[in-house]
């Protein structure tokens, strides 16, 4: 089992340590902002709108981050902010520094990376195009959204090369990611291989935004869903403000993908939008055909109304140590107002509206009307 211990909170930003299983040396943390709530939520958020969003979040939780003295305490000639294209520019790491230290003269990389699958296997092609250049002894910055996590390996260990071959060194590594558990699995086999290559390799540390979600695989119980690229809240480690919000909109918690593409979300609009047009379109469909708002949200939100609160409550408070009780009572107050609701609320009828609701806002964001 794992869990998220709190570590510190304010209106704003909330920071969590995720402990429990697969600990290794890849430290592991969480954290919720109001911006990337609404990115996961609302996938109308698009273009600009979105890579503004990103921003604000990264800005926040810099603010508090628990690694804080480790970015702090570097000299900024020798932070490197690391982008692989198109998706890692929308985390805008090298303004977040400038706006959390100060710092101007930090440097930035960049590589580009495209993924295909072949023979079932998810590959990297396109990542010829690669400025490395990486200061001496320095402390590598990145955000990307990591599904198989084919892109954020075969980058850094492209990076990895350039710097030994150059005699040059890598002392930390910190990461943001919107992903899954194929960040780690990632990071750990880097962690393993910088600490070879550079005597004074110090850490690795990997932040999730709003949750840890479940990459969808061959075997995710879900009627629709893109295996090896959909991030879904289903059996996930999600933020209790997170969690909260799920009540707070029918749509949120049926979204077929916490964040879909980054880079077509923020630069390449119409095909962003049509692959979300699609996934709400075959929603409707099966509302067409009797499926109901009820058994849409119990397949990709399946807690259902707990047949017994008190065990809900000690489920949270082993799931969330150190978070406050009234945010537990908040979440399954929500939960309870949301499911003993009449049932004639949660019909295919209501699921078809739910449809219609979002499709009209898309296609507004998106320019398809």
């Amino acid at each position: 089992m794992q869990s998220l211990k709190r570590l510190n909170a304010d209106d704003e930003v909330a920071w969590y340590a995720v402990e429990g299983d697969h600990q290794g040396a890849v430290e592991r943390f969480l954290v919720t902002t109001r911006p990337s709530r609404a990115i996961c939520n609302r996938p109308e958020i698009l273009g600009m709108d979105f890579n503004l969003h990103l921003q604000e979040a990264i800005r926040l939780a810099l603010g508090r981050a628990p690694f804080r003295p480790l970015l702090a305490g570097t000299p900024e000639d020798r932070l490197c902010v690391v982008h692989f294209l198109r998706g890692g520019l929308n985390f805008e790491l090298r303004r977040a520094l400038w706006e959390a230290f100060g710092f101007n003269r930090h440097a930035s990389a960049f590589m580009s990376s495209q993924r295909y699958r072949e023979d079932g296997r998810w590959q990297v092609r396109e990542d010829l195009y690669r400025k490395l250049q990486i200061p001496k002894d320095a402390v590598l910055v990145m955000g990307d959204v990591v599904a198989t996590g084919a892109t954020l390996e075969n980058g850094l260990q492209v990076v990895v090369d350039h710097l030994s071959a150059s005699g040059s060194s890598i002392r930390a590594l910190v990461c943001f990611t919107i992903g899954c558990h194929k960040a780690e699995k990632v990071l750990e086999v880097i962690d393993a291989r910088m600490r070879r290559a550079f005597p004074s390799y110090e850490r690795t540390v990997l932040t999730y935004l709003e949750g840890k979600f479940r990459l969808v695989d061959s075997r995710t119980p879900l009627r629709i869903a893109l295996p090896g690229t959909d991030l879904v809240r289903w059996q996930a480690l999600l933020a209790p403000e997170f969690e909260r919000s799920q009540y707070e909109a029918p749509p949120w918690p049926l979204e077929r993908c916490a964040v879909y593409d980054a880079g077509s979300r923020a630069f390449d609009i119409p095909a962003y939008t049509a692959d979300v047009v699609r996934y709400w379109e075959e929603m409707a469909r099966l509302a067409r055909g009797g499926w109901t708002l009820a058994e849409a949200l119990l397949e990709r939100w399946p807690d259902g109304a707990p047949a017994d609160p008190a065990a809900f409550r000690e489920d949270r408070r082993a799931r969330w140590p150190g978070v406050p009780l009234d945010i537990i009572e908040e979440i399954l107050a929500r939960n309870l107002a949301f499911w003993r609701k009449d049932r004639s609320a949660l019909t295919s009828d209501a699921l078809l509206a739910v449809c219609q609701e979002r499709l009209s806002t898309l296609r507004t964001a998106g320019g398809l009307v």
